[in-house]
Parts: C-alpha cells; sequence; structure tokens
C-alpha cells in the first residue's frame, strides 16, 4: 500500500471528520457559548504551533486587525479563553479523536 501524501489540509480535514462525530455533552445554556469545535480546534492550534501564548496572541490581533490566524488557519469561529478549553474539554475522552492519529 503507498502512503497518502499528508498536508495541512488533509490533517485538518481528519481533525474536522473526528470533530463532526463527536456529540457536545454539554446542556444548551449560556454556557455553550463556545462551540465544541472552536474548543478542540484551539488546543490544536496550541499543540501545533507549540507556542502556549498562541490564543492570546490571537485575540490580540483580532481586536487590532479584525482576523487572526486561529480563523484563517484552524477555522476558528471564536477562540476561547485556555479555562474554557479545559472546562468544555475535560468532559470529553481523548479516545475521540485516537482515530486521527491513526489515519496520520
Amino acid at each position: 500500500m503507498e502512503p497518502m501524501p499528508l498536508s495541512f489540509g488533509v490533517l485538518m480535514s481528519y481533525l474536522q471528520q473526528a470533530i463532526n462525530r463527536i456529540e457536545d455533552p454539554r446542556q444548551a445554556s449560556n454556557g455553550t457559548r463556545y462551540s465544541l469545535s472552536d474548543a478542540i480546534l484551539a488546543a490544536f492550534s496550541v499543540f501545533f504551533m507549540q507556542c502556549e501564548s498562541f490564543l492570546e496572541h490571537q485575540r490580540q490581533r483580532q481586536s487590532r486587525c479584525g482576523k487572526d490566524n486561529a480563523q484563517t488557519l484552524f477555522g476558528l469561529g471564536r477562540i476561547p479563553t485556555t479555562p474554557q478549553i479545559r472546562n468544555i474539554l475535560d468532559q470529553l475522552a481523548a479516545t475521540l479523536v485516537f482515530g486521527v492519529f491513526e489515519r496520520v
């Protein structure tokens, strides 16, 4: 079997497919201000960019320039804060995205 070429776009496609299969465990309320997709992609962006202040930098870019790399590169609609990401992701099992790593 010949290996498939891997690009950032393909990786993001695999990740988005996995995210689309995850059921949001939260009840509809004001606490669901950020989508499950935005929380997962925000967490992934920090690891991918290898920069713990990446999301804060993106919030600052958004306020100064009206657009940021988190939207452009990772497709985030809104950038949650680190505590908000933790609150959302703590409810999910990491195994829900293991399929992405298996494919890669």
